[in-house]
């Protein structure tokens, strides 16, 4: 047999061209810049992304010029975020930032040639309770979205699932062997396989990365979602507090009559009508209840829960005296149904003629446990169908924390794309949307009154608005006092004008006027809550005259 020797490379460079790529981790860490940067307070190394806080108008030109060191940072917004964490959500005007850097896990960390990033992204889960207190040691919340069902919430994981990808189609599947059957598993899997949501990660451009001499990987923490869980919200239990609500015609065992034999129509549900009829305010009881009952309670729908409240009323009679002046009982929840229909239900503006209510003579003794029992169990069955479903956000009490993935592309052509996932950043909460941001709002200016230029401008109107005939009528027919007194009544179609018109209006003389409603109504209510120290809050400012208003830098 004849042996050919192997082919050896003519030189040392061709040797080692022939040997395999060597294969190293990659390691994901926070930031450390030398020197620091005005301004910027950057964090030392760690496995952490490092939270970065700035102006919503200093993202992303702005951020990426103080990541590469340049003289212009000094007029950075830019801060570091340290524990506790409090996010900002984009209609306070600051954008949040994770940030980190990749170095190859060999000999003097070298930073990881950034074209080997594949894609990158950020997932943010919610940190488990129990009995409201924040349980760390446990795997965060996951928010997936169904592929079947579209539905999404907040998904408890274990431990395994911690570091699988995002997107199922790129999740590694256990394999049988057989390449047909794993591949009729792999399609059955994504059938049913839910996606959780993220956010995308960049790296940041070469000269910003040569300029900082690393590998940044940076993307926007989102602290706003429009999707909503859809989930069955768990309805509150309702127990003995319900009875503060009720009035003293559903809590109390005796019931004194009320305006006994008085006719009483639709107008009387206005409080300011009633009190100004002769034993009016008596009548301001029952009014309440019915409120309560048809708004509240929705107890006339034809629903199972509200026909049974109104059967432990018929369980008792009120008395009402007949064309005849005899007195006869009428089922308790028939009269009050009777009440809805006649004082409630009446539409002033249509056809029908108003109908009276005789008022009870006398009241049964009713069971107010029994009652009260009903009302729970309406009002379990209601906000079950009321229960607006929650925000990915919405929720104020709750911590979130963030974890950035990447998927680095192999040394090889042919070899697979691995998955590295940094570490949790700090836990971190939400602000909610009134809560003060840190920026300045420019004011808005109003004009003043008694400015000649102003008055004759202000007669020009500059926002318009297309009034009904009908509304028109109703408006010019209406008075202040008739309105208090519940007396306004709808316009007659004889006397009232046939056409439409097209009112104008002055916008910042609208604005006037609402800021002395407004300082009215703050002076009446610092009587109650004492917060005008609070909410209004001027400060002298001295007259600049017309062109010193200094923004033009001196020029």
């Amino acid at each position: 047999m004849v042996r050919i020797p192997a082919a050896r490379p003519s030189s040392i460079a061709a040797l080692l061209a022939a040997q395999p790529a060597i294969s190293h981790g990659v390691e994901v860490q926070g930031v450390a810049f030398t020197p620091q940067p005005p301004n910027v307070s950057w964090l030392t190394p760690q496995n952490t992304p490092a939270i970065l806080q700035m102006n919503d108008d200093d993202f992303p030109k702005g951020f990426l010029t103080d990541l590469a060191g340049r003289s212009v940072i000094g007029n950075s917004s830019l801060t570091t975020l340290t524990a506790p964490l409090t996010l900002f959500q984009p209609v306070q005007r600051m954008v949040t930032v994770a940030l980190l850097q990749l170095t190859c896990d060999s000999y003097g960390s070298p930073r990881l040639d950034p074209t080997r990033v594949d894609s990158a992204g950020l997932v943010i889960r919610r940190v488990p309770q129990a009995g409201g207190i924040d349980q760390y040691e446990l795997p965060p919340s996951k928010w997936m979205r169904s592929a079947v069902t579209g539905k999404c919430g907040w998904v408890k994981q274990v431990g395994w699932a911690d570091t699988c990808d995002p997107d199922p189609t790129r999740q590694i599947r256990p394999t049988s062997g057989q390449p047909a059957l794993d591949q009729l598993l792999a399609a059955q899997g994504l059938v049913s396989a839910q996606t959780e949501t993220y956010s995308p990660a960049f790296v940041a451009p070469p000269d910003t990365c040569n300029a900082a001499k690393t590998t940044l990987v940076y993307g926007v923490i989102p602290t706003a979602s429009s999707e909503i869980s859809t989930k069955a919200t768990v309805p509150p239990q309702y127990g003995p507090e319900v009875s503060a609500l009720l009035t003293t015609l559903l809590s109390q065992v005796t019931h004194n009559p009320i305006l006994p034999g008085k006719p009483v129509n639709y107008q009387w549900m206005s409080d300011d009508y009633a009190t100004a009829q002769p034993s009016g305010s008596n009548f301001l009881t029952f009014s309440a209840t019915l409120r309560l009952l048809y708004s509240v309670l929705g107890a006339f729908e034809a629903k199972p829960e509200a026909q049974a409240l109104i059967g432990v009323l018929n369980q008792f009679n009120v008395y009402v005296n007949d064309s005849s002046g005899a007195s006869v009982a009428v089922q308790m929840g028939a009269f009050y149904q009777n009440a809805a229909t006649n004082l409630m239900d009446y539409d002033p503006f249509g056809s029908a003629a108003a109908q009276n209510v005789t008022m009870p003579n006398s009241w049964d003794n009713t069971d107010p446990a029994a009652i009260l029992a009903a009302i729970q169990a309406l009002l379990q069955a209601r906000t079950s169908n009321v229960t607006a479903p929650v925000g990915r956000f919405q929720d104020p009490t709750r911590t979130y924390r963030l974890r950035v993935f990447l998927r680095i592309k192999g040394h090889a052509p042919g070899c697979p794309t691995q998955l590295v996932w940094s570490n949790y950043g700090d836990p971190f909460r939400i602000a909610a949307w009134h809560e003060p941001g840190g920026r300045v709002a420019a004011p808005v200016p109003l004009p003043d009154p008694t400015d000649p230029t102003f008055r004759a401008n202000a007669k020009k109107p500059n926002s318009y608005f297309a009034v009904p005939a009908a509304l028109m009528n109703l408006m010019n027919q209406s008075s202040l006092a008739g309105l208090s007194k519940g007396t306004g009544t709808a316009p007659s179609a004889a006397g009232g004008i046939s056409l439409n018109w097209i009112c104008g209006f002055n916008i910042p003389l609208i604005t006037i006027c609402a800021f002395f409603v407004l300082n009215l109504f703050l002076i009446v209510l610092n009587l109650v809550f004492f917060w005008l120290p609070f909410i209004k809050i001027c400060i002298p400012f001295p007259f600049q005259p017309p062109g010193t208003s200094g923004d033009d830098d001196g020029q």
